[in-house]
C-alpha cells in the first residue's frame, strides 16, 4: 500500500474545517445516512461502533463538513 496522500493540500487527519480531508466527512456522512439498511451488517459492527462513540456534536459537525463538501464538489 502506497502513501497516496503524500502531496496533498488536505490533512487527513482533521477531520473538520478548511484543511479536513473530504473523504473523511463524506465517510461518516454515507453511513450515517445509511445507518438504518447497514447497522444490522455485522462486517460493518465496528464503524457503528465509532460512530456511536462520538459526541452529537461531532457527529453534527462531520455531517455538516460533508455537505458542504459536495456543495462544493466541482471546485475541489
Amino acid at each position: 500500500m502506497g502513501d497516496h496522500c503524500k502531496g496533498c493540500h488536505y490533512s487527513k487527519s482533521t477531520k473538520t474545517g478548511d484543511r479536513a480531508c473530504p473523504f473523511n466527512a463524506l465517510y461518516w456522512d454515507f453511513f450515517a445516512r445509511h445507518d438504518s439498511r447497514l447497522r444490522s451488517n455485522h462486517r460493518l459492527s465496528m464503524v457503528y461502533r465509532n460512530w456511536d462513540k462520538m459526541s452529537a456534536e461531532a457527529q453534527q459537525a462531520l455531517r455538516q463538513q460533508a455537505e458542504q463538501t459536495l456543495a462544493q464538489s466541482e471546485s475541489l
